[in-house]
């Protein structure tokens, strides 16, 4: 589904975002979804083994940087299966972002 049909876009944060800074509702709800797959990035150095970057890798390579699920599979050493799995978890995380950034909105 293409973001100018998205359900996202009714967020407060996204809304927000388009008055402050004027534009496109698709261009703030990009900015939103940035946001949070950077607050998800972890304090601490780089590790490839922990589950926080893994997550973090996954949301970056597809999302962010528009890699193709088979180059991240292999990057990341584990199967397809493996990847759309974490990738299932990883998109979870970004949904509990959107949660918290909705809820410091209304505060």
């Amino acid at each position: 589904p293409k973001l100018s049909d998205s359900p996202l876009l009714k967020l407060r944060t996204v809304r927000r975002l388009l008055v402050d800074q004027g534009g496109s509702p698709t261009r703030a709800l990009q900015t939103v979804l940035r946001q949070a797959i950077e607050n998800l990035r972890p304090d601490e150095q780089p590790d490839p083994t922990a589950q926080e970057w893994l997550l973090y890798n996954i949301l970056e390579l597809r999302f962010l940087q528009g890699k193709r699920t088979r180059d991240i599979a292999e990057r990341l050493a584990m199967s397809e299966s493996d990847f759309y799995r974490k990738q299932r978890i990883a998109v979870e995380e970004v949904v509990r972002q959107l949660a918290l950034m909705e809820e410091s909105e209304s505060s």
